[in-house]
């Protein structure tokens, strides 16, 4: 093969091409091992759960009255607890606070924690954490270790705290109406809070029966309805363009038998401050309302320290038959009527 000897032209022809060849292409090149970084997460993101939390008991847990201090962090606000603080005779017990004492009293080697350090029961206790924001799974934060440790079901990861003591009872035993439930399918997780109805569970029976008509308390068959209401039988029975049919099958709820009625009356407007614990409570807690509210609910007695404290609780023992005589017995404080008394116990399960 021939060589030839390379002309200008030529020349200029390869210097332009290894000058293309160098240009920086036009497509933005993207390093493989540098991937494009997402915004900086922060708790921002999960602003509707942080909003939720802050509205709930475990977002407030400093309160002088409960005696806050390095011992009763360990639940309380878990990343103040100080493993080594023992109820012990003083001075070498924690630092607390009566109700009835305007001064907490101060222990020698455990300080009161005072409010503007107290961390309450934040994100970090129940989920893992990264860069502020916390991970979907549930997991509980052990201070001793400074580990996560595994939860099989938000039941187990409430049961860290909500657990009994030498001194204290809060765990919360689930009574033979919700066996398979765990805290969360009654509970919001982040609020806390628990409603019957609110869940889905059970319907708002107070919307159902919101007046109770003694009348109807000896309305058992047909002819016994017409008397009063010939003009919407017949109505009904147009309508449903077919044989008549008996009126309690569709209004059994509304009229007939005692039972009836106290279904009816119980499950009305009448009791409409009334929770549903407050009549369906199985562990045989008190029953009374609540101090400057119109409000029905459920009051156990503590001892500590040779101090008895009563304060409402909720054992979460729930049963279906009620026993009206909690709270309408003769000359209870309420002035409540005690008519109910003659009426017969019935199994709520309508």
């Amino acid at each position: 093969m021939r060589n030839y000897p390379l002309t200008r032209y030529t020349w200029l022809l390869l210097l332009a091409s290894m000058l293309i060849g160098c240009q920086p292409s036009l497509e933005p090149a993207v390093s493989a091992e540098e991937p494009t970084p997402s915004p900086e997460p922060t708790i921002s993101v999960q602003a509707e759960y942080w909003t939720a939390w802050e509205s709930s008991p475990h977002a407030n847990t400093y309160a002088l009255e409960k005696g806050p201090n390095t011992y009763c962090a360990r639940c309380h606000s878990p990343q103040n607890w100080d493993m080594v603080a023992k109820v012990d005779p003083p001075p070498n017990c924690v630092s607390c606070k009566f109700p009835n004492e305007p001064e907490p009293r101060i222990a020698q080697d455990n300080p009161l924690v005072p409010e503007e350090e107290w961390q309450d029961i934040g994100c970090a206790i129940c989920h893992r954490m990264e860069n502020g924001v916390a991970d979907s799974e549930i997991a509980w934060l052990d201070i001793s270790t400074n580990y996560y440790e595994t939860v099989a079901s938000s039941t187990e990861l409430c049961g860290k705290c909500h657990a009994d003591t030498e001194t204290l009872r809060h765990s919360r035993e689930i009574g033979s109406a919700h066996p398979d439930f765990t805290c969360t399918d009654c509970h919001d997780a982040h609020t806390t809070t628990a409603s019957c109805t609110t869940g889905g569970c059970h319907a708002d029976i107070t919307a159902r029966f919101p007046v109770f008509i003694p009348e109807h308390s000896d309305q058992v068959n047909n002819e016994e309805c017409t008397n009063c209401h010939s003009s919407v039988a017949d109505i009904h029975m147009n309508i449903l363009d077919e044989t008549p049919v008996a009126c309690m099958d569709c209004h059994k709820l509304l009229m007939g038998g005692f039972a009836q009625v106290r279904y009816q009356a119980a499950h009305s407007n009448l009791h409409a401050t009334v929770t549903c614990v407050a009549c369906h409570d199985g562990s045989g807690l008190e029953v009374g309302l609540l101090p400057n509210q119109d409000q029905w609910v459920t009051f156990r007695t503590t001892s500590l320290l040779g101090r008895d404290t009563t304060a409402p609780y909720q054992s979460h023992d729930m049963q279906r038959e009620v026993d009206c005589a909690r709270c309408h017995y003769p000359d209870n404080p309420w002035g409540l009527t005690t008519d109910i008394e003659e009426l017969p116990s019935v199994d709520n399960a309508g």
